[in-house]
């Protein structure tokens, strides 16, 4: 089904001028095709948990693969808890690791991604699909499971539960989170309350702005026919320029993808506006691969400890948009550029929205896989913007740079602690002396 030949290395080329590409298909189909409609699922689900098998595997393969070299005889801490710790201290490099490339390595517990898969399969899933991927090589194939009905899963609950508490601190925009997967399992509407608390940190410790402007005064706009322009991209350099001068510390700046944010950097250098921000806070970018992340970040957090602060170049949905806190003199300013709307033509979004239009119908006369597509750009926004101002005592500035965020409803689907200190500034010049008074406050 992926274009595998038994006998062949996966990463032969086993389909000459074959292009990667992905399709969908029914959960029943995907069962006959492969051949394993007749096996007991559960009794082999079974002897994997009970044996431990992929725990042992695990095991095996991580005291048997290819290690990094070392040019010293110390050992080399890692992980993102390291990252976190520098944060506090100073850390002497005495070695020098030299990683081995395993961008294409396979996962070291394929078994155990393979048991969830089946899994998936055995249980009473309702609405779902098999997402296939396969491409000229084995090792770009992938099978995934889409479950279209989160609402099936949790029909038990909600029918023989007294309570049921869903927390969490990114969970806006809520309605769609509300009616899909507690009403739609049949939940009397009336029975499902929602509370949202404030924020732990005083308003007066952050700066949410909205720029609709650039310092030229042409408007920022990086909706998908102006965000490739020259003048959009040399406006950017400008409002960023602007920003490392006044701003201490260090600087995130999400972009929407990471293709963007290549095309972004690429621009900015040819121009030599890097070569000016350097000048003043030294620029990281995130990279592709988990291999280089700690490295990256335990530099960044370096060059902020050591120096006037540094820049972080990193996009939303990626690495660093989630479970790495940016506190302090990290993340004294969060820069989100434009707005990180899916890809429309993915064939999981069109078939997740196709299915909602199909049973949810319009919400608030708009259709609801539309709502959804929306809802899911917020929710990356919501989730980036949060990684700065972690403690009752920390601050920092929260900048929208693109016209689209000063739409009331894109306001009211931001978290409360920010909507309600949202100040939206039509012309770039007043920016600079509220973000200026906003540090010169704290120091």
């Amino acid at each position: 089904m992926l274009g595998g030949i038994p006998g062949k290395d996966p990463a032969e080329v086993t389909n000459q001028g074959a292009k990667e590409e992905t399709s969908l298909i029914e959960v029943a189909d995907f069962l006959s095709e492969s051949q394993i409609y007749n096996l007991s699922l559960f009794r082999l689900i079974k002897y994997c948990n009970v044996s431990q098998i992929c725990h042992k595997l695990k095991g095996f393969v991580e005291k048997y693969q290819p290690s990094a070299s070392v040019t010293n005889s110390k050992p080399v801490k890692s992980g993102v808890g390291t990252f976190l710790s520098s944060i506090n201290k100073t850390e002497k490099k005495e070695e020098a690791v030299v990683p081995d490339n395993n961008e294409n390595r396979p996962p070291s517990n394929s078994l155990q991604s393979l048991v969830e898969l089946l899994s998936s399969l055995s249980m009473n899933h309702g609405e779902a699909r098999m997402v296939l991927t396969k491409g000229p090589k084995l090792t770009a194939g992938r099978i995934r499971f889409l479950l279209l009905d989160p609402a099936n899963q949790f029909q038990q609950i909600v029918r023989e539960a007294h309570s049921v508490v869903v927390a969490g601190g990114t969970m806006r925009p809520i309605a769609e989170f509300r009616d899909q997967l507690f009403v739609s399992a049949g939940a009397d509407p009336s029975r499902v309350t929602h509370f949202s608390c404030d924020h732990v940190v005083p308003g007066e410790n952050m700066l949410p702005l909205v720029m609709s402007s650039g310092p030229s005064g042409a408007r920022l706009d990086f909706s998908f026919q102006f965000r490739d322009k020259k003048e959009t991209l040399d406006e950017l350099g400008r409002v960023l320029i602007n920003i490392v001068n006044i701003v201490p510390g260090g600087i995130v700046v999400f972009f929407p993808s990471y293709d963007y944010e290549k095309l972004v950097s690429k621009h900015l250098e040819a121009s030599g506006v890097l070569a000016r921000i350097e000048a003043k806070k030294k620029i990281f970018r995130e990279p592709k691969t988990s291999s280089e992340l700690d490295k990256v970040l335990g530099d960044f957090a370096t060059a902020v400890r050591l120096s006037t602060g540094a820049v972080l170049l990193a996009v939303v949905g990626g690495k660093m948009s989630e479970g790495i806190n940016f506190s302090d003199n990290l993340g004294r300013c969060v820069v989100m550029v434009g707005m990180p709307y899916p890809n429309l033509y993915s064939p999981e979004l069109k078939e997740k929205m196709n299915f909602l239009n199909k049973t949810v119908g319009s919400v608030d006369g708009k259709q609801a896989g539309q709502v959804h597509y929306e809802n899911l750009c917020m929710k990356a926004v919501n989730q980036s913007v949060g990684r700065a101002i972690r403690h009752k005592g920390d601050y920092a500035a929260i900048l929208f740079v693109d016209h689209r965020y000063s739409r009331p409803n894109i306001i009211s689907q931001l978290p409360g602690w920010i909507s309600k200190h949202l100040r939206v500034v039509d012309k770039f010049g007043p920016t600079i002396p509220q973000i200026r008074k906003f540090f010169k406050e704290k120091e």
